[in-house]
C-alpha cells in the first residue's frame, strides 16, 4: 500500500461485523486517525460481497471471521478470492494459534484479537498502513519470538537476507503483499503448484515453516 496515515481524508474502510457494538468501536477507533474520509458497515459476508461489487475500490477490510453466514476462513476465502488486491485486517475472538496461522496461510496483513485495547487496535492498523504485517504478540511468543518494544527497520548484522532468485523473489513480494498462492499463479502465469514450490524453497531459505514464520523473519531483518 503507498498510502499512510499521514494522507488525511484519503483512504476508505470497510468494516465487516455482525455486532453493532463492535462495528461502532472500530468506526470510532479508525475516525481517530483522522486517515479515513469513508467508513462503510456491513453485518453479514453476504452484504459485505454486495458492496464491494458496486463501491469500488477499499484501502482496508477489517473482517469478522464468525458471522451468521461465514465461519472461520470461509469469509475470508471467499473474501481473497473475489478482492486479491485490497488489504485485508482480520479483527476476532478466536485467538488459537491455528486460527491465526490459517487467517495468514489466506494472505491477512493483520490479526487483531478482540481482546485488543483501543490502542492496540489503533496501532494495529497503523502498521498495516505503513505497508507493514500486524501479527498479534501472543501468538509471535507462539512461533518462538519475542517482540521487542521498538525494533528499527534495519538488517540484522548476524542474520543475512537470504538470496533469491528472480522468480523467488516475485514469490516473495506477492506474498509480502498478502496475496494467496492462487493470485500468484495468475500474476505471474505459473502453476499453483509452482509457486508451492518456490515458497517452499523461500520458507527453507529463511528458515521458516508457515507464512507468519516468514513475515517475522522478513521484518527482522527490515524486509517489510
Amino acid at each position: 500500500m503507498t498510502d499512510s496515515p499521514a494522507r488525511k481524508g484519503a483512504l476508505r474502510a470497510l468494516l465487516v461485523d455482525d455486532h453493532p457494538v463492535v462495528l461502532n468501536a472500530l468506526t470510532t477507533a479508525l475516525t481517530s486517525l483522522q486517515a479515513f474520509d469513508c467508513i462503510d458497515q456491513e453485518r453479514s459476508m453476504a452484504d459485505a460481497l454486495k458492496r464491494l461489487e458496486g463501491a469500488g475500490e477499499y484501502d482496508l477490510i477489517l473482517l469478522d471471521l464468525h458471522m451468521s453466514d461465514s465461519a472461520g476462513v470461509e469469509a475470508l476465502v471467499r473474501l481473497r478470492e473475489g478482492y486479491p488486491d485490497v488489504p485485508v485486517v482480520v479483527f476476532s475472538g478466536d485467538e488459537s494459534s491455528q486460527t491465526i496461522q490459517s487467517a495468514f496461510e489466506h494472505g491477512v496483513l493483520g490479526y487483531i484479537p478482540k481482546s485488543s485495547s483501543v490502542s492496540q487496535i489503533i496501532n494495529a492498523i497503523k502498521v498495516v498502513l505503513s505497508g507493514s504485517n500486524y501479527i498479534p504478540p501472543h501468538f509471535m511468543r507462539a512461533l518462538g519470538f519475542v517482540p521487542p518494544a521498538n525494533r528499527p527497520k534495519a538488517k540484522l548484522p548476524d542474520s543475512p537476507t537470504p538470496k533469491l532468485t528472480p522468480r523467488q523473489q516475485q514469490v516473495f513480494s506477492y506474498l509480502l503483499q498478502g496475496m494467496p498462492n492462487k493470485v500468484i499463479a495468475d500474476r505471474l502465469g505459473m502453476a499453483e503448484g509452482t509457486v508451492k514450490t518456490h515458497l517452499f524453497t523461500i520458507y527453507r531459505l529463511f528458515g521458516a515453516s508457515n507464512r507468519a514464520q516468514l513475515i517475522l523473519h522478513a521484518s527482522q531483518l527490515g524486509l517489510v
